[in-house]
């Protein structure tokens, strides 16, 4: 949601996907409805994808920049990690950075775009507990060096991003976890988790 208010605050198009779509018409509803694209879309499926970038070149005629945000996590260890869950967290965290990557990318080599992806400083390290989330974000870190390997050569910037916890409705309840929150102020410079 930072993201996509930042970049219509710049003047550029915006195309906000999300498989909720009360959450995307909220977003929609402050940003100037020609620069701004809705889309209902789950990242977990290729087709819908697809559809999203279909979408976004009909409105707009090309796509500049591609940011891959949607994440979702899952706590336990190896041992306490369920099958769907694993399946849940690779599907959006790496599949949907993938699927997202592989459909745009012909019309970001056109327009000489660029990718961010958000990783997380999991994907650099790695946390207690969160073995399936660690794992995705560090496929996303290796995934965006890959890109950036294969299309550099045709103009394409691919990086991506790694912040620590980021106080969003995903993360919330974590300042009031005051082991989590000593253990960050130790392993994050400025002490304290990001804001959007």
């Amino acid at each position: 949601e930072a993201t996509a208010r930042r970049f219509s605050r710049e003047g550029a198009c915006v195309v906000l996907a999300d498989r909720i779509q009360a959450r995307i018409e909220r977003v929609a509803a402050d940003l100037p409805i020609e620069r701004t694209l809705v889309h209902k879309c789950d990242v977990a499926k290729p087709d819908e994808i697809k559809g999203l970038v279909r979408a976004t070149i009909r409105k707009f005629g090309k796509l500049d920049v591609l940011v891959n945000n949607a994440g979702v996590a899952a706590v336990g260890d190896v041992t306490q990690a369920t099958l769907a869950e694993w399946e849940t967290v690779m599907a959006i965290n790496v599949g949907g950075v993938f699927h997202g990557c592989r459909a745009a990318m012909p019309h970001l080599i056109r327009s000489k775009g660029c990718i961010v992806n958000t990783a997380s400083l999991s994907g650099l390290g790695a946390d207690w507990g969160m073995c399936v989330y660690d794992t995705s974000k560090g496929a996303v870190v290796n995934l965006t060096r890959s890109l950036a390997l294969d299309f550099g050569r045709h103009g394409v910037r691919v990086n991506s991003v790694c912040p620590t916890v980021t106080l969003t409705a995903m993360s919330a309840g974590f300042e009031r976890n005051r082991k989590m929150m000593a253990a960050l102020r130790e392993r994050v410079p400025l002490g304290r988790p990001a804001l959007p």
